[in-house]
């Protein structure tokens, strides 16, 4: 099993730490300034604040790790994409399941809009892993020759 594994090295946390920053940036951007959807909270905001770093930092680690295991160098940022939407599609049914939205209503049209959201979300911190990833492994390549 161990050979099946990649083990983590600086290219790993960084892409890691690119794609947590990237999405939990956006997520901000999107709920905070785009829908003020932090005024329908019902406890502090630095609680959730704090929560949702914790929370986008496993999904973060979640994306990253699958990029990795399944990364083909060239093609790294369109796996990670592509994990990363699947990983959003996950995480939205997650939430979706429990009850976890900011809308009270459910409604077809915004349940595709929030699931197309998530979606775009995650797929982005992929694109962002991968590509950390890939020009980070073409530097080393290139110092080592």
């Amino acid at each position: 099993m161990s050979g099946i594994l990649p083990k983590p090295d600086k290219k790993f946390f960084i892409s890691w730490l690119a794609c947590f920053v990237a999405m939990y940036g956006i997520s901000y951007v999107w709920h905070g300034v785009v829908l003020n959807d932090f005024l329908k909270i019902s406890y502090p905001k630095d609680i959730f604040l704090i929560l949702a770093g914790f929370i986008y930092f496993g999904i973060a680690l979640g994306i990253t790790f699958l990029t990795y295991i399944l990364k083909k160098i060239k093609d790294s940022f369109k796996y990670g994409i592509g994990i990363g939407v699947a990983v959003g599609i996950f995480i939205y049914g997650i939430a979706f399941l429990f009850g976890l939205s900011f809308n009270a209503v459910v409604d077809p049209k915004l349940i595709v809009f929030d699931l197309g959201w998530q979606a775009f979300e995650q797929g982005f911190g992929g694109l962002i892993c991968g590509w950390v990833y890939r020009m980070m492994f073409m530097r080393e390549r290139h110092l080592s020759h």
